[in-house]
């Protein structure tokens, strides 16, 4: 015991506590939202439906939560039309919501699409598309947009492919006009009166809002965080800057600000060492992806708070993980309509990791002292005990006291 006590005193002496683990992913460092769960994105607050876009008042506008590829389908109680120019108004606030680019479809098919579908039960030609150059201004029209057609429809189909800023949360618009002539002449022929059905484009459901990105998950910032309404499933990939493959030994999420229904409560980490050409808001599933590990996580009801830190069971060096997450704590309705969390920590993984012989999550003199405590209480009573062999030989004895003394001060 003495040889012991003075190894204990020579590491005390060369550190107060060893290294935490490292942290693999911080800012800078490329990530991006994925769901692989994928369907139509329409969806609009009761308060600003696609019949607002018709009623010629500026002062109401028509929001799409499911942001670019969103529209309308609209028949016009006008009946058939043969349409050359339409134009639209910005809305009562956040420009980044604007469209910036339109196309127009139109059919003669009776409308069978549902709202919020993809609006695509039907037979649409393609009209017209273009940029939508509207002014940064609240409440404005924009630009007469001029189009050559001789054909008569009885139903319009208007999507904005795009809008402003890819941050923004959804897609608005205050007013939109169509008419039979040029540069807003001849007739309109909308009215608040029309059939009129929100309509989006399939693909995931990732969607987040634009303060609230992946980026504020590896940020080492408890205060923000990161926001899907995809829900279950949904994630993130991150990839390290310097395209350096690391190995996750294990992972520690933090709570966001609000609402615990959000929380995770299982997940699951993907690794690939393929390059990330995935985009922000796919699936997530353009590169050929491994699963490395899964679980269940048991975060405090407290609000920005670390969870416990879960051992991830891998060894092999990755350059990006994707990190999905099945389950919420409630799941549905509000406030059960997205999962959310401040941060997630990645550390590395190797067995110095386990020198966290407590279990509180930091290495320092306790586990030192915990470790001890078990080998003299083996050695002494001569019971094997498998977590005083840190070199895993099937014996306690002094080499598993060095084995462990240098997983304590090498740290992770």
């Amino acid at each position: 015991m003495k040889k012991v006590n003075s190894w204990l005193a020579l590491s005390l002496m060369a550190a107060a506590s060893a290294p935490a683990c490292a942290q693999l992913f911080g800012p800078g460092d490329p990530i991006l939202a994925v769901d692989p769960d994928t369907g139509v994105e329409s969806d609009y607050p009761d308060g600003e439906a696609p019949v607002f876009a018709l009623d010629q008042d500026s002062f109401t506008k028509y929001l799409n939560f499911g942001q670019e590829g969103t529209g309308l389908i609209v028949t016009p109680a006008y009946g058939a039309s043969i349409i050359r120019s339409f134009n639209m108004t910005t809305a009562n606030d956040a420009p980044e919501r604007d469209p910036a680019t339109w196309e127009i479809y139109g059919t003669n098919d009776p409308i069978t699409s549902a709202d919020n579908s993809g609006g695509d039960e039907e037979s649409w030609t393609l009209i017209a598309s273009g940029d939508a150059d509207l002014p940064e201004d609240r409440f404005l029209w924009g630009p007469f947009y001029d189009f050559a057609n001789g054909t008569a429809y009885t139903s319009y189909k208007i999507v904005f492919p795009t809008v402003r800023d890819l941050s923004a949360n959804s897609m608005q618009i205050g007013d939109l006009s169509l008419f039979t002539g040029t540069g807003g002449g001849g007739d309109q022929i909308l009215d608040d009166v029309d059939a009129v059905i929100a309509v989006g484009t399939f693909g995931s459901l990732s969607r987040y809002p634009g303060a609230e990105g992946p980026t504020n998950a590896i940020d080492g910032d408890n205060f923000n965080k990161y926001l899907n309404f995809g829900r279950e499933n949904s994630g993130f990939i991150v990839s390290r800057a310097d395209d350096t493959a690391v190995v996750v030994g294990q992972l520690t999420m933090v709570t966001a600000n609000d609402f615990s229904e959000r929380d995770p409560t299982t997940w699951e980490l993907y690794g690939t060492n393929d390059a990330i050409v995935s985009e922000d808001n796919s699936t997530g599933e353009a590169e050929n992806w491994t699963l490395v590990d899964s679980g269940s996580i048991d975060l405090p009801e407290d609000r920005n708070t670390a969870g416990p830190t879960v051992p991830v069971n891998n060894s092999t060096a990755y350059t990006s993980y994707k990190l999905l997450i099945p389950s919420i704590k409630v799941s549905g309705g509000f406030p059960g309509d997205a999962v959310q969390y401040s941060e997630v920590i990645f550390e590395e993984g190797s067995n110095d990791c386990y020198a966290d012989c407590n279990g509180d999550t930091f290495v320092d003199t306790r586990d030192f002292l915990c470790f001890l405590n078990k080998w003299t209480e083996a050695t002494g009573s001569g019971i094997y005990d498998p977590e005083a062999d840190c070199n895993d030989d099937n014996t306690n004895n002094t080499q598993d006291v060095i084995c462990f003394l240098n997983l304590w001060t090498g740290g992770c």
